[in-house]
């Protein structure tokens, strides 16, 4: 009797580890969607790419702010074009690991102190599906770009992601797409 209890806790420890350790230490992953697609699952018009997470607007109001009035859906309305996109460069992640390195130059009007800049791209929409040229206007204008620490924090607070967006090999190496990789 003790030999079969024992054989029964060793079975219980090998089902756990196998079947139960990786649910209860990872959890589960998050929804992953395959950048460049639209559809049932995947990214669609309501959606936005930002730092490689899709956001879905569908029923997010954006503040009050300049042009916008409140409870205005600049992603699904106003002609900005964004559905469906990556606006990364909206929120630009500057001043980390590049401070000092990318400066600005004597004539540039973006704004900032010193070598810590306000952003180093244009905040431009892109297309996720690289069908469409690099969009250069308003390098100097602060028009897109979400810098202040209140735009951030209202973003990171008010917008959860669904899931990751990735991107495939076969994505990399084609030449109708602009897509690097690199390792942080």
């Amino acid at each position: 009797m003790g030999l079969i209890s024992v054989i029964l806790q060793l079975m219980a420890g090998v089902g756990f580890l196998t079947f139960g350790f990786t649910e209860s230490v990872c959890g589960t992953p998050p929804d992953r969607f395959h950048g460049g697609t639209i559809g049932d699952g995947f990214i669609g018009n309501s959606s936005l790419v930002i730092h490689g997470f899709d956001y879905d607007f569908s029923r997010w109001n954006h503040p009050k702010v300049g042009r916008f009035p409140d409870g205005a859906n600049p992603v699904l309305a106003g002609g900005w074009n964004l559905g469906g996109n990556d606006a990364s460069f909206f929120f630009q992640k500057v001043n980390q690991n590049c401070l000092g390195l990318i400066t600005k130059s004597p004539t540039s009007t973006i704004t900032g102190s010193g070598t810590s800049l306000d952003w180093y791209f244009p905040c431009n929409v892109y297309s996720q599906y690289g069908s469409k040229s690099v969009n250069w206007t308003n390098y100097d204008s602060p028009t897109n770009c979400h810098t202040t620490s209140k735009a951030k924090s209202t973003f990171a607070n008010q917008v959860k992601p669904n899931g990751q967006v990735y991107y495939t090999w076969q994505d990399v190496h084609s030449s109708g797409r602009n897509l690097a990789v690199y390792e942080s």
